[in-house]
């Protein structure tokens, strides 16, 4: 993934800048020493820390965030496990799919972005590379953001389904390995040196987290605020309401900003908040915002389990948020 060409770009113009900032530095005139000079030794110091950025960026992007073994988990791909998988497609969708729906395909992430070189969600039906990875791989890359290589995912939600269980994991690759294989592979993933210079500077993080190595049991199915805490950790609520569910301040990079949950939630009667995530239209008849993904929140969710998501968020204390 190593971007040989940008990190060679960045070193000729740190070299260049420094030569005309030398250069400039030897003049007679002031203005030149003093204008010329800065300058060009402001842009050799910016290029030599994008070198430097850039290194870190793709040392993060490469090397292995940990050699932990894979888990030896065969999946037993049984109807059930295939149905209840199936509810997870919806949000596979919006990342692997050009249209947002089946088949799993893929998508150029890297289309009509900026330019970070060739990012792709890939090909996750059996005619993808996932067809040669094991059962654990799959669930590693989703739960921990691990590539079959061991190099860290970028972009994957990773911290999100982190939290899943290891029930609702294994019904994914389930669901996964059941569905018909489209070909071909989606292209490797090959960032540049501007990518990873974002990287290296933490504006954007890989998807690497921590490995799991105990059991992940979800809370007992039903219409309870326990199982409704957990529906908003895999459902990734939280990066756009913020960690607390007390809203997020608009502008800036990542997810756009959701409202604060600790105060609008609890005015509503559990009737209302249920219609307004089966209609798009919230009790005071204003259409929720177009990134509010409630059609595929629906789609994935059982009238219990909005009925637990609304316990949850219900019993949350009033927090004064940036956004009412």
């Amino acid at each position: 993934m190593f971007d040989v060409v940008g990190v060679i770009l960045l070193v000729l113009l740190a070299a260049g800048f420094g030569w005309l900032a030398r250069r400039a530095w030897r003049s007679q005139y002031s203005v030149v020493r003093w204008g010329a000079g800065v300058v060009a030794g402001l842009l050799a110091l910016a290029s030599t820390a994008g070198i430097l950025l850039a290194s870190v960026g793709f040392y993060r992007l490469t090397v292995p965030p940990y050699r932990y073994p894979v888990p030896a988990v065969t999946v037993a791909r049984t109807p059930d496990q295939i149905s209840r998988g199936a509810r997870f497609a919806p949000f596979c969708a919006l990342c692997h799919s050009p249209t947002g729906k089946g088949p799993l395909i893929g998508r150029d992430f890297g289309e009509g972005g900026p330019p970070f070189g060739a990012l792709y969600a890939p090909n996750i039906t059996p005619g993808g590379e996932i067809k040669d990875w094991s059962d654990g791989e799959v669930i590693r890359a989703i739960r921990e953001g691990v590539h079959q290589s061991g190099r860290p995912l970028v972009i994957m939600p990773s911290e999100v389904f982190h939290h899943l269980s290891d029930t609702d994991v294994q019904a994914i690759v389930a669901y996964l390995r059941a569905q018909a294989a489209v070909l071909p592979a989606t292209p490797p993933t090959r960032l540049n040196a501007l990518a990873a210079i974002f990287v290296g500077s933490g504006v954007f993080r890989t998807s690497a987290q921590a490995p799991i190595t105990q059991p992940v049991v979800a809370p007992v199915h039903g219409p309870s605020a326990e199982y409704g805490r957990y529906l908003v950790s895999i459902l990734g609520c939280a990066a756009c309401h913020g960690e607390n569910l007390a809203g997020r301040v608009p502008g800036g990079l990542g997810p756009p900003a959701g409202p604060n949950l600790t105060l609008a939630v609890p005015r509503w009667t559990t009737e209302q908040f249920v219609h307004t995530l089966r209609t798009g239209v919230n009790p005071y008849g204003h259409t929720l915002k177009q990134e509010m993904p409630w059609q595929v929140i629906s789609a994935f969710a059982g009238d219990e389990d909005l009925q637990a998501i609304y316990a949850y968020l219900h019993e949350l204390p009033p927090l004064q948020g940036p956004v009412k």
